[in-house]
């Protein structure tokens, strides 16, 4: 078996476990997906290191050593049960260098199936960059309809989606920072990236027509450019159905985070109904609230958009049938 792989061969590769050896600072900032943290260096060790190589090169190389080697006798014992000689799995470090090759060689050595990656995460940076810089291959079907109508239900729903919010981590919206803290840029892009490239070979995919950013992450522009320019369909719920839906989305924000959303969108509300909003939500009248800002905020400000086919959203399943008859018929698949 080749024991160190470029990154193509690296990805398309069945690994039972892929590990990340570079500083735990690193992992958080991004990493590969489904990548767990193994550091043989950690954080402050890391960085005494790399003072010290600049006035001590040799000494530094000592003293690194010493931290590697410690690491790595303690991370043996915890990836005994999570990792098998019978099975190959993969390791990386911030450019292929000796962070990971000193764990290679004493996994090698033990008769593991390792996989080095050629370059490290350098690489699989570059391949995620270039990669989202085309437009992607796939097909999209994209759905689009006033806020609540359930489009994000259904993509979740949907095995062949690109969850775009649930990636990103934000509803997209003044009110969309509800999920969380959201990944960092470089992560942001992995998780597309991965998402992506799952769904290479499917007959389409759906994904909503979200805007270009969503909270402080910004979409690329060829895979934005790509499903908004795929056929639409848009997606058709009363207005009480709506209602309900942004009621159990919303329904448990706290009074600041009201508070501080409800001041972003000042200018793009009436007065008379930004102050009836607010007080029906210290008033605990959460039905009207979201009542008020569909109908005198979000239907009012959100373009409405183009689109090829209109379906309403009233059983799951059946919505679900008739998208996927649509796009059979648009994209002749068989």
């Amino acid at each position: 078996m080749t024991r160190t792989l470029p990154i193509d061969s690296f990805l398309n590769m069945d690994l039972s476990l892929i590990i990340d050896v570079r500083s735990p600072r690193e992992y958080a900032e991004s990493h590969l997906v489904g990548a767990q943290n193994f550091p043989v260096l950690q954080d402050e060790q890391y960085q005494q290191i790399g003072t010290l190589y600049r006035k001590d090169s040799f000494g530094a190389k000592v003293l690194g050593a010493s931290f590697v080697s410690n690491n790595i006798s303690k991370h043996l014992l915890d990836l005994k049960d999570k990792i098998s000689p019978k099975k190959p799995f993969g390791i990386y470090c911030a450019r292929g260098g000796m962070r990971s090759n000193a764990f290679f060689m004493v996994l090698n050595s033990i008769g593991y199936q390792v996989v080095l990656l050629e370059g490290g995460y350098k690489s699989y940076r570059k391949k995620v960059v270039e990669s989202l810089e085309c437009l992607p291959p796939h097909r999209f079907v994209t759905l689009v309809g006033q806020t609540g109508s359930g489009k994000s239900e259904i993509i979740q729903s949907f095995k062949d989606s690109l969850d775009i919010e649930g990636i990103a981590k934000h509803l997209g919206s003044s009110f969309g920072a509800i999920c969380g803290e959201q990944p960092s840029v470089k992560m942001f892009q992995n998780l597309l990236f991965t998402r992506l490239k799952s769904l290479e070979n499917t007959p389409f995919v759906l994904v909503e027509g979200e805007s270009k950013k969503l909270g402080k992450l910004v979409l690329p522009t060829p895979l934005y450019k790509s499903y908004q320019n795929a056929p639409k369909i848009l997606i058709v719920a009363p207005l009480e159905r709506r209602v309900q839906r942004i009621v159990a989305q919303y329904g448990k924000i706290s009074l600041s985070f009201f508070e501080n959303s409800m001041q972003k969108i000042v200018p793009f509300m009436k007065k008379e109904f930004w102050l009836e909003a607010k007080n029906a939500f210290y008033n605990g009248d959460l039905v009207r609230v979201a009542e008020i800002l569909l109908l005198e905020y979000y239907d009012k400000v959100y373009r409405q958009e183009s689109y090829l086919c209109a379906i309403p959203y009233e059983n799951l399943s059946q919505t679900i049938l008739e998208i996927q008859s649509f796009a059979k018929k648009f994209y002749r698949l068989t």
